[in-house]
């Protein structure tokens, strides 16, 4: 049954849809599982009927662009209401993007310039126009700021590739599974090691007591653990409490045991284990992105009160307990590790040091296509920018990474990292000649995450000073 999915242009260029139209032939085997109840970019579909519909009815909902105006915000909101799923899809709605950059200036400087001081105007007695149109938010805020966000897909714009694979990536979220599915029984119903040979009765950890049955490959037929690919099962079998136990009882973890309870999250929980996008939903991309958003609580156990991180992935207690307790420990695990490769791990150009003799500007010059772009002294953020996007400028463009896709896990703030780098990089050059080569720090190392960075806006320092 096609999946109800909205999609919402908010103040953008709109080309983040346009990349997605950019799939062809390649939407064919995707349309026909969409039901599109709101697209006014390709569909003549009215504000009203997205108004008129039920609460939660809609189960993706898309938002393209930023809250500069205040319908912006009211759509957003609006989104989030009739939406379970909310994606921010391109760097407006993850970060702010280009349209960030005017949180640097006041609004009413902004509007003065944009209306009325323009080169281009020719109305003699040039104003804001305030007819059937919304007004401006003071500055741009982020949507994450406003609602919470379940999928962010960053790029300007992503990839037809990347958004293709995040809609099917939700897809298979929501749809029914394999026919042979059968969540009313469990994997250990019809293991034929149930009785004589069983990997838990031997202390091995194998998650067949809680994955659902019809699986027709069976692993531990063959001697191998089952990982949980069937997905949660709604009645548990009895051997269930007996891997809980197993699980509860570990204080520490070694890599084997590690990678043992990471797989069967991946596996279990239908995680992505795509890095070009960031979906709230997997747990395991929360635990290394937002660790500390977690709660935790206290469960009791046979050998007392322990600590898990608290989390209801499938309602069923037991096997929430289960993933929670695992969780727990592979949050404190050393060599728990999730993908966060940097544009430069896929580029092609050889690399020495990145050391630049001398810092260039854009226009100075002309790069070559075989060496690393810092070396040649032109600025690129590839050091500080997520994977994803197929490093697509440095290789194919010849141009340098301008940080479109963010930064990746483990950095807060794209900017400062960078400057960070490129003084460690410059550490034997004159301070006053790496300045003069930055003419534009924030719009150069914020460019698309000013508005989610730590500059602040200039709406508050005008809110301070008054």
């Amino acid at each position: 049954m096609p999946v109800p999915v909205a999609f919402m242009q908010l103040s953008s260029c709109w080309g983040c849809h346009q990349s997605l139209l950019n799939a062809h032939l390649g939407l064919l085997p995707i349309l026909p599982e969409l039901d599109i109840v709101y697209w006014p970019a390709v569909i003549d579909m009215k504000h009203d009927s997205l108004e008129a519909r039920e609460d939660g009815s809609i189960v993706v909902g898309f938002l393209e662009g930023v809250a500069r105006t205040k319908q912006d915000t009211a759509n957003i909101k609006l989104m989030r209401k009739k939406c379970k799923i909310i994606v921010a899809i391109g760097a407006c709605a993850c970060y702010g993007s280009v349209k960030g950059l005017a949180n640097l200036s006041d609004k009413e400087d902004l509007v003065k310039r944009k209306f009325t001081e323009t080169e281009s105007i020719t109305d003699e007695n040039p104003k804001e126009p305030t007819q059937h149109v919304p007004g401006f938010e003071d500055y741009i805020i982020n949507v994450k700021n406003i609602i919470d966000v379940d999928v962010f897909i960053p790029g300007c714009p992503p990839t037809t590739e990347n958004i293709v694979a995040a809609i099917s990536y939700l897809l298979t979220l929501v749809g029914e599974g394999p026919s042979t599915l059968n969540k009313t029984k469990s994997v250990c119903d019809s293991c034929k090691l149930y009785k004589e040979g069983c990997f838990l009765d031997k202390g091995t950890l194998c998650y067949g007591a809680i994955t659902a049955a019809g699986c027709e490959l069976m692993c531990p037929h063959q001697n191998e653990i089952c990982y949980g690919c069937f997905r949660p099962t709604s009645k548990p079998n009895q051997k269930a409490k007996k891997l809980k136990k197993m699980i509860s009882e570990l204080e520490q973890i070694d890599s084997e045991t590690g990678a043992s309870l990471q797989h069967f999250l991946d596996l279990y929980l239908g995680v992505s284990n795509i890095t070009n996008f960031y979906f709230r939903g997997d747990l395991l991309q929360r635990l290394a992105y937002e660790p500390d958003s977690f709660k935790v609580k206290e469960v009791e156990t046979e050998n007392g009160p322990k600590l898990i991180i608290d989390v209801q992935p499938t309602g069923t207690q037991a096997i929430d307990e289960i993933i929670g307790n695992a969780l727990f420990l592979l949050k404190n695990d050393p060599n728990f590790k999730f993908s966060s490769k940097t544009v430069c791990s896929h580029c092609e150009r050889e690399v020495a040091d990145k050391v630049p003799t001398e810092l260039k500007r854009d226009y100075e010059g002309l790069p070559t296509m075989d060496t690393c772009f810092l070396e040649q002294g032109y600025i690129c953020l590839g050091p500080v920018t997520q994977a994803g996007c197929g490093t697509i400028c440095p290789n194919k463009a010849n141009a340098p990474c301008l940080g479109c896709y963010g930064p990746p896990v483990g950095i807060e703030d794209q900017g400062p990292k960078f400057i960070s780098t490129l003084g460690s990089l410059c550490a034997d050059k004159d301070p006053q000649e790496v300045l003069k080569a930055i003419k534009d720090p924030a719009g150069l190392f914020n460019r698309f995450t000013l508005a989610d960075s730590i500059l602040g806006h200039k709406y508050h320092d005008k809110m301070e000073s008054e």
